[in-house]
């Protein structure tokens, strides 16, 4: 006697998510995706009002423990770039207790900033 074991289908659909913020003028901007769900990482994107010399930063912040935290990226402004832009080299995930912290440090003066973390959850 054969058993038969019948699968049901489960949809499955990745959700694409942004997460963004913009500050006030000559403030740091952190911006957080949720927490809660398994997240890739697609991109993030950063926008400064005028040129600026500081150097934002992409921390990965564990779930299992502040030993774990991890500089994933630093981006160099160069000089006078307004618009940055960081993609994974390969694709990267984010475990549910996992703060990704995006930091825009103060620009100087009347500069603002925006950030924008594009994510696919499940």
């Amino acid at each position: 006697m054969a058993l038969a074991v019948r699968l049901k289908e489960i949809d499955i659909a990745p959700r694409i998510e942004r997460f963004s913020d913009a500050s006030a003028a000559n403030t740091a901007l952190t911006v957080t995706p949720t927490v809660g769900a398994l997240r890739q990482i697609l991109f993030v994107t950063i926008k400064y009002s005028a040129s600026v010399t500081v150097d934002p930063t992409i921390t990965l912040n564990s779930g299992i423990g502040a030993a774990y935290d991890t500089l994933l990226q630093t981006i160099d402004s160069g000089a006078g770039a307004t618009d940055m832009v960081w993609i994974p080299d390969e694709e990267f995930w984010i475990m549910d207790d996992d703060v990704l912290d995006v930091l825009a440090p103060a620009g100087g003066g009347a500069i603002t900033s925006q950030i924008a973390v594009y994510t696919r959850s499940f």
